[in-house]
């Protein structure tokens, strides 16, 4: 029988192998992807990278932090990072309270 390897395993396995992910967890931030790091994809294949992808979600307004990304079997991955958001605190209630 094979194991688990859903969303709710995999990120199981991550927070109890990092405890960076744990951390990130306990803060509110959810996970977003694995995404190759700068260079890293293989050659032809079309991917975004890392940077791009966290710029982006930055933009949307987003708050951003990488961590080291894993397979699923726990294994480290050098070549991804892990992308974790959580969105920023407003400094302005999107509708203004009535007088």
């Amino acid at each position: 029988m094979g194991g688990d390897y859903g969303r709710e395993a995999y990120l199981k396995l991550m927070v109890a192998r990092d405890a960076g992910i744990r951390r990130l967890m306990d803060q509110g931030f959810e996970f977003v992807t694995n995404a190759f790091r700068r260079g890293a994809a293989p050659k032809g294949m079309r991917a975004k990278d890392a940077d791009t992808l966290m710029a982006w979600l930055r933009q949307d307004g987003y708050q951003v932090e990488v961590a080291t990304a894993y397979n699923e079997t726990g294994d480290a991955l050098p070549s991804m990072a892990s992308i974790w958001r959580k969105p920023k605190a407003r400094s302005e209630p999107l509708i203004p309270p009535r007088p």
